[in-house]
């Protein structure tokens, strides 16, 4: 009996919207939702699912109401309508200021039995003191019938490059620093780098690097040692060699366009690992 007595409200509410005048219903104001948007529930095929909400702006006789569809699509007010509606109650006051619960279906034949997606809408009407009618809807909220995913496993987080102890220099290690060198003393991208290196002693290298970039030309005779600076290994480059603006080449020879440079610089020492 008490669930035909809902219905019956159900059905008024309804008759009361539509009687509405035409175009979207105003917004009601929801501070709180139980479910939340996007929440999971085990499958419920007897007792329902308990919605309790908060709303600010209703005066405390107003109908508050829950409409589920299988659908999030809305009408032309904003609401959703009957056409893939699953259930419709009304929530009381449950004693929170601007709160109201209910639970949804008791069953049989439950669509919170069934897994898959929902979705759920508030509603609420009211008439003012000058007999005028309002209705106010919240946003479409998602509500799903089954297990939530499992949460995937948060990746590892990426190994640090090992600290060096030792001053040995590596073949990998020549040609990192001739490329820090370069960058820090001509912040441009190089075209066609050679490195052209080799051993001078188990920390130290001799590079012959050529290369231009986008304004001059380079070719440079660069040391490289490792060495340790305040209990870190660091390495010490020096470089000099001759380099020729491209715009000068376009009219002149190489050997009246070369100007002589050198650079000196003290660079951190690569981290194992890293090429």
């Amino acid at each position: 009996m008490a669930r035909f007595s809902v219905t019956v409200l159900a059905v008024l509410a309804a008759a009361l919207v539509l009687a509405s005048p035409a175009g979207a219903v105003d917004p009601l104001s929801v501070t709180s939702t139980v479910p939340a948007d996007g929440a999971f529930r085990p499958p419920t095929p007897s007792g329902g699912i308990p919605f309790q909400v908060v709303i600010a702006g209703v005066p405390a006789d107003a109908n508050v109401s829950v409409t589920v569809s299988s659908s999030p699509a809305t009408g032309p007010d904003g609401t959703l309508p009957t056409d893939n509606r699953v259930d419709f109650f009304f929530l009381a006051p449950n004693g929170v200021p601007g709160g109201y619960s209910a639970l949804s279906d008791p069953g049989p034949n439950a669509w919170s039995a069934d897994l898959g997606t929902y979705f759920w809408q508030l509603g609420a009407t009211w008439t003012d003191a000058a007999g005028v009618l309002h209705s106010a809807a919240g946003k479409v909220e998602r509500l799903s019938i089954g297990t939530p995913p499992p949460t995937p496993a948060p990746l590892p987080a990426p190994a640090r490059p090992a600290r060096r102890t030792s001053l040995r220099m590596t073949s990998v290690d020549a040609p990192f620093y001739v490329r820090a060198l370069i960058r820090r003393h001509t912040r441009r991208p190089t075209v066609r780098l050679r490195y052209n290196c080799a051993r001078l002693s188990s920390r130290s290298f001799r590079c012959r690097p050529t290369w231009r970039d986008s304004r001059t030309q380079y070719s440079a005779v660069a040391t490289i040692a490792h060495t340790r600076r305040a209990g870190r290994i660091a390495a010490t480059a020096s470089l000099r060699g001759r380099r020729a603006s491209r715009r000068c080449l376009r009219s002149g020879t190489l050997r009246s366009c070369r100007r002589a440079f050198r650079w000196r610089s003290v660079i951190a020492a690569r981290p194992l690992g890293r090429r």
